[in-house]
C-alpha cells in the first residue's frame, strides 16, 4: 500500500529476504504500484535477495504523493467521477506510454530483474513492449510499430518531401 510497509509491519524487502529462506523460488512484487514508485523497491529487493526477483507494476503514472493507483488523482478531468478518486474505472488518462514502460524495462532488466511484466490495466501492445525492450520476441511483436513509411515521421527514400515537411505543422 501507500504507507511503504507491508500489514504486517515488515518492509518489503525484509518479506522477500524470508520468503526466499523458506524457499520461494521468485520474489518481487506485483499490483498496486506503477514504475516508478515500484522501481526504488524492486532495486531494494534485487540487493537483498539472491536469486529470481520479479516485478509486474500497474502501467499508471504514481507518484511519490500517490504511490498506489488507488488515489491517483486526475487534475483534468472537466467531469464528475463516480466515485471519489479515478480508481478503478476512470484511470485511463493516466496511463504510462509504451516508451516510458520500456525505459523502467531497461533499468529493472539492467540490475538483474529475471522476471517483468504489467499488471491491472496493461495492454497487449504494453506487454510487448516491455519483452523487446529486455530481448524477447512476443506473440504480438508482428505488430511492433515501424515507421518507416509513415507519412509524417517517416524516414524511407520513397516519401516525398512535400508530405514530409508538413510534420512540423500538422
Amino acid at each position: 500500500m501507500g504507507e511503504n510497509i507491508l500489514r504486517d509491519g515488515y518492509e518489503v524487502e525484509e518479506a522477500c529476504r524470508l520468503l526466499k529462506e523458506k524457499g520461494a523460488l521468485v520474489v518481487g512484487m506485483n499490483c498496486f504500484r506503477g514504475p516508478a514508485t515500484m522501481q526504488p523497491y524492486i532495486e531494494k529487493i534485487r540487493n537483498t535477495v539472491d536469486g529470481y526477483v520479479g516485478a509486474l507494476p500497474i502501467p499508471y503514472r504514481t507518484t511519490e504523493e500517490h504511490p498506489t493507483f488507488f488515489n491517483l488523482p486526475d487534475g483534468s478531468c472537466a467531469c464528475t467521477l463516480p466515485t471519489e478518486t479515478t480508481f478503478p474505472t476512470s484511470l485511463d488518462p493516466l496511463y504510462t506510454n509504451r516508451y516510458e514502460l520500456a525505459e523502467w524495462a531497461k533499468e529493472a532488466h539492467s540490475i538483474g530483474v529475471n522476471y517483468l511484466g504489467l499488471c491491472c490495466g496493461a495492454s497487449p501492445a504494453m506487454l510487448r513492449e516491455v519483452a523487446e525492450t529486455v530481448g524477447r520476441t512476443a506473440v504480438n511483436s508482428t505488430y511492433s510499430p515501424n515507421m518507416e513509411k509513415h507519412f509524417l515521421f517517416g524516414s524511407d527514400d520513397t516519401l516525398q518531401d512535400h508530405i514530409t515537411s508538413y510534420k512540423t505543422k500538422a
